[in-house]
């Protein structure tokens, strides 16, 4: 651009001094008008290339935010510049990347300076996809009025942000009954679990309105309510992410990645314990009671990518073999369910533990092949669930704004 700015100049100096050599060659006030305007244009574009944006600095808000893909990240620049003189007009594009793919994104402001060494830029994002983003520089271009010359900076950018996953809404889904009779409440995985209550037959010296009148009625005797403590939850989250599950429709990652995220906001609303495991990634463990429990999982979807030499059947028997496995519902999330996948669903729902599959299917209805996987593992004790959704379309908005130019 610098070059060409020179060009620009060099040739419009040269058609100048031509006006002037025929000026003093033919004469006429137009001649000598026409020589004197191109001169003072020239010199004028002259002094804007080397006395305007001769330092230049900016600073920029926030360190690494995190946000959601529907909120709004607000990028405040403070632009300090030198110039000896007046700066006419000035358009500031702030740049950034998505790392996963390299796409980028750049947000352009005109601003009118004038004499003011320094004003403020924001702008505000939404509707960005997944992932994290790297700032890589602020661009600063300044020009005459006539675009005759223009003069650009480029500042080095620093920093980042990184966009969580947006869960899908996780509807609750009942567990099986537990073993302390035929009174005794079953607790939803995705709901606080409540006390629940057995029954024995009554003794003397038993409060009356602990008497549970509904197993009296179908017993011979008095029966007397005894409560049982909560039952505490733990979630153990298994997202198919292997190449071979998403190679012929790769847009439902991102819907596994969006019903995993919700799975642990589900927990995490519960201060339930929780954790995620995914092909070729450390297992996280989730703490309970904690506010932000579930940041290092998103932080793990956000820039989640498919991949991994580890079979999802082969992980989820590993996952089994964990001590204190048997205690966790295991909740599967999948779009592909092979034989290996089915009798590892199998074998864990036979060693006692509770087990959830999100068979995910796109756009599509379940065919007889789909069903008939469904049939196999309900038989077994698991509970299948087949995610049928529209795609998510993302518009992404880019406004900005300035201040004090």
């Amino acid at each position: 651009m610098i070059i060409r700015s020179l060009y620009r100049l060099a040739f419009f100096l040269l058609l100048a001094a031509g006006a002037g050599a025929l000026a003093a060659v033919r004469g006429g006030q137009a001649a000598w008008f026409l020589a004197w305007l191109l001169t003072g244009a020239g010199v004028a574009s002259l002094s804007v290339f080397l006395f305007t944006l001769m330092k230049a600095e900016v600073s920029r808000n926030g360190e690494n935010p995190m946000l959601y893909p529907k909120d709004g990240l607000v990028v405040e620049l403070k632009i300090r510049h030198t110039s000896l003189l007046p700066v006419l007009w000035m358009s500031v594009a702030d740049r950034f990347v998505r790392e996963a793919d390299g796409h980028l994104y750049s947000v352009r402001k005109r601003v009118y300076p004038g004499w003011r060494r320094s004003f403020t830029v924001r702008y505000r994002i939404s509707g960005l996809e997944r992932g994290s983003y790297r700032f890589t520089g602020t661009e600063l271009l300044a020009g005459d009025c006539w675009g005759l010359v223009q003069k650009r900076r480029l500042l080095p950018g620093s920093g980042g942000f990184t966009v969580l996953p947006e869960g899908r809404a996780v509807l609750p889904v009942g567990l099986p009954k537990g073993t302390g009779g035929d009174e005794t409440e079953g607790a939803s995985p995705f709901r606080a679990s409540m006390p629940g209550h057995g029954v024995r037959p009554y003794e003397n010296g038993d409060p009356l309105h602990r008497i549970h009148w509904k197993s009296t009625a179908r017993r011979d005797g008095l029966m007397t309510r005894v409560d049982e403590p909560a039952v505490e939850w733990r979630f153990q989250v298994y997202l198919d992410a292997s190449t071979s599950s998403y190679r012929e429709r790769p847009e439902l990652f991102e819907q596994a990645i969006r019903w995993a995220a919700g799975i642990l906001q589900a927990a995490g609303d519960i201060r339930a314990m929780a954790g995620l495991a995914c092909n070729g990634k450390p297992e996280i463990r989730l703490p309970p009671h904690l506010p932000d429990n579930g940041l290092p999982a998103l932080r793990l979807l956000a820039v989640l990518e498919t991949g991994g030499e580890l079979p999802f059947a082969e992980m989820l028997m590993n996952g089994s073999s964990r001590p204190g496995s048997r205690s966790d519902a295991v909740l599967a999330v999948t779009p592909s369910i092979d034989f290996a996948v089915e009798r590892a669903l199998g074998q864990l729902c036979q060693a006692g533990s509770q087990v959830f599959v999100y068979h995910l299917l796109g756009t599509r209805l379940a065919g007889e092949r789909e069903l008939e996987q469904k049939r196999r593992l309900e038989s077994v004790g698991c509970r299948v669930h087949q995610i049928r959704e529209a795609r998510l379309e993302r518009t992404v908005r880019l406004h900005a704004e300035s201040e004090g130019a």
